[in-house]
């Protein structure tokens, strides 16, 4: 049976953007399996919170229509200053599979870099791990043709802080900055691109 993953960001016991993740857990069990529920996250959150209140953790739930396991660790981010462009064919990640065979196959294709940027028919995406936003110095966009729509990213354009922009591969250098977003990373900026 396919699984799935929910990445959530515990900070001083905290869930972050706690409704986000649940409501995409939902989507995903209706469209995969066909039933209407809300997985029961809040109950892993109680359970875990007074032996993880004070730092940054990462919460992951591996689900199918059930909550199958989960674990939780102390954050340690991933260094990423270079990423490679690379064509992802037909990939598809629209859900947040557990299965990350055809990332991986993509990220094989780095080269030196520390991560990639997929492009899908002449647009871009996302990275092997989060979402992009590209600055022109005045406002912030992430691309229309992401591959997954991940919570940071539905949180900040909910906010006004980022728009969305169909952003194709040769408009890549246009922008001055680029920056990796995730439930776990608000704005980190990536110093190098290789094309």
């Amino acid at each position: 049976m396919m699984r799935f993953i929910e990445t959530i960001k515990i900070e001083n016991g905290i869930a972050h953007n706690l409704g986000l993740h649940l409501e995409r857990a939902s989507e995903t069990c209706f469209h995969h399996f066909g039933v209407r529920t809300v997985l029961p996250f809040e109950t892993i959150i109680n359970e875990i919170r007074s032996s993880h209140n004070e730092g940054i953790y990462k919460l992951r739930i591996i689900y199918t229509n059930i909550i199958e396991h989960y674990t939780i660790e102390k954050y340690q981010p991933k260094i990423v200053k270079t990423l490679k462009v690379v064509d992802g064919g037909n990939i598809d990640y629209s859900f947040k599979y557990e299965d990350r065979l055809a990332l991986n196959k993509l990220l094989d294709m780095r080269g030196g870099c520390d991560d990639i940027i997929i492009i899908k028919d002449g647009f871009v995406t996302d990275t092997s791990f989060s979402n992009l936003v590209f600055s022109d110095d005045e406002h912030l966009f992430t691309p229309s043709s992401f591959l997954l729509n991940g919570i940071k990213r539905q949180q900040l354009l909910k906010d006004g802080k980022i728009k969305e922009k169909e952003i194709r591969m040769a408009d890549i250098k246009k922008y001055s900055n680029v920056f990796l977003i995730n439930s776990m990373v608000d704005f980190f900026q990536i110093k190098r691109i290789v094309e």
